[in-house]
């Protein structure tokens, strides 16, 4: 032993002489190999060593050692251990880096943070509160959330597309009892348990499932005060403005034909409803349009306006006419 460490003086002394060093140092090397031959035959731990860079230390004989739980391959630079290979475990001191595919045959836990830069697959499934994930991407406990575009369910929610076009497509809204508060089916949207949807200072709606009378639709303005209401039918509000596309001036332009009242009274004997207006059966089989019907009695109200005035200058040409008649009756008298 005593040669093996005039050897190491050496190394040191011809460190600065390159072709003294190389051969220090591959006597060092058969010096080493030699010595872990011989201890072969005389105990059972095997030690192969490289201060500068790898330890190997076998327990062939699992008696645990000089070395104890420190058996196996350790890696070390510049005098720090990078990662040790041990039999059931490998043991990394510093950040692990592959720059091909790392494969884990084995579980892995992660006590930090997982940063995925590139795409991420997983062949399985996912569990988040759970290690026993039951399905494809399983949550117990856990919010899903996502800004810019927020989707959060503190109760559950179920989200079953129509894959197979069998009609069964729903979304369902279940409160923290697993109890089904509200449900989207063929784009009718059903609530139950007298739930309200309601957005604050804008729309209630509120449905009378009991048929207690307390259903109601109510709009609101920014300062929540009541705009309008829709209550047992009945539509309560400030105004109605319609957005229209035309309006009955055209009455009063000189192209416009209007239908001489005694024809306009034929039409009506014959038809029962006035010309250029929807009859009551049409009315009552396709509805009112609000919009329409009012162009219309506008349309009426105008052409009334002019039989009007005609009626009136007729009149008022008559009554200049019996005048002068009346003025020559009493001139001859």
């Amino acid at each position: 032993m005593s040669w093996f460490c005039c050897s190491e003086l050496g190394i040191y002394k011809f460190e600065n002489n390159p072709n003294l060093y190389t051969i220090m140092k591959t006597i060092k090397i058969g010096l080493v190999a030699l010595a872990g031959l011989w201890s072969m035959s005389t105990q059972a731990q095997r030690i192969i060593e490289d201060n500068r860079a790898i330890q190997i230390k076998a327990d062939i004989d699992n008696s645990n050692g000089l070395h104890g739980t420190y058996e196996g391959i350790q890696f070390y630079t510049a005098g720090s251990k990078l990662f040790q290979l041990s039999p059931n475990y490998v043991t990394a001191y510093e950040p692990f880096v592959s720059n091909e595919t790392a494969i884990l045959k084995k579980d892995a836990t992660i006590k930090g943070a997982l940063n995925v830069e590139g795409n991420a697959e997983f062949s399985t499934r996912i569990g988040l509160g759970t290690s026993n994930p039951a399905v494809g991407f399983h949550v117990i406990s856990k919010d899903i959330r996502v800004d810019g575009g927020q989707f959060q369910s503190n109760g559950m929610v179920i989200l079953h597309p129509d894959v197979d076009n069998t009609g069964n497509d729903i979304v369902s809204f279940r409160n923290s009892t697993n109890q089904e508060m509200a449900r989207i089916h063929d784009g009718v949207l059903t609530l139950k348990g007298g739930n309200t949807i309601q957005s604050t200072g804008a729309l209630t709606l509120r449905p009378d499932i009991s048929n207690s009378g307390d259903d109601y639709i109510s709009f609101k303005d920014g300062s929540n005060q009541e705009m309008a209401r829709l209550q047992d039918g009945r539509l309560t509000l400030d105004q109605v403005r319609l957005n229209v596309s035309t309006f009955p001036d055209y009455v009063f332009s000189k192209e416009y034909k209007r239908m001489p009242l005694l024809k306009v009274a034929e039409f009506v004997k014959k038809y029962k409803h006035l010309p250029n207006m929807p009859s009551e059966k049409e009315v009552v089989a396709n509805g009112m349009d609000v919009g329409q019907i009012n162009i219309k009695l506008v349309e009426k109200v105008e052409e009334l306006t002019l039989y009007t005035i005609e009626q009136e200058q007729k009149i008022e040409s008559l009554s200049k006419r019996l005048a002068a008649l009346e003025k020559m009756l009493n001139t001859k008298n």
